[in-house]
């Protein structure tokens, strides 16, 4: 079996790898900014998603979702939109579970990590890809 007989599972792959370098620039960006400049899990979670979502659209621009007919501003629009809302879904994410913590509110970097993580991976997996294949770069099924 061709790897580009299934399309969308090579593009969910594609995605997963690039939202993994965006991850990794993400987590690097919140535990430096937790742990070294004082923010709260919250902002360092919001700061470290801006800097991963930069690197996860130009990727997926040119990497994950080639060929799509969007303009860039378009796609840059559209991307906007749905960062905007895993921004949010992730920093509200971590911030619920870091308050569910028994040692909340000294939360330590590593469970900060850990529900970042969580969050992250639900996040990526529920939210950014479909809304990503289907209406920023408007990625349709072949038959």
């Amino acid at each position: 079996m061709k790897p580009s007989s299934h399309p969308t599972l090579l593009q969910f792959m594609k995605a997963q790898l690039s939202a993994l370098a965006a991850s990794g620039i993400d987590l690097v960006t919140t535990a430096l900014l937790f742990r070294l400049a004082g923010f709260s899990p919250f902002w360092s979670t919001v700061a470290g998603a801006v800097c991963g979502g930069i690197v996860n659209c130009v990727t997926n621009y040119h990497w994950t979702f080639p060929g799509t007919d969007r303009s860039r501003r378009g796609i840059a629009m559209r991307y906007f939109v749905v960062w905007g809302g895993s921004i949010l879904l992730n920093a509200w994410g971590v911030k619920l579970a870091v308050a569910l913590l028994p040692r909340h509110p000294d939360t330590t970097l590593s469970e900060l990590m850990l529900a970042r993580i969580v969050v992250a991976v639900l996040v990526a997996v529920l939210w950014n890809f479909n809304l990503q294949k289907q209406w920023v770069y408007q990625i349709k099924e072949e038959s």
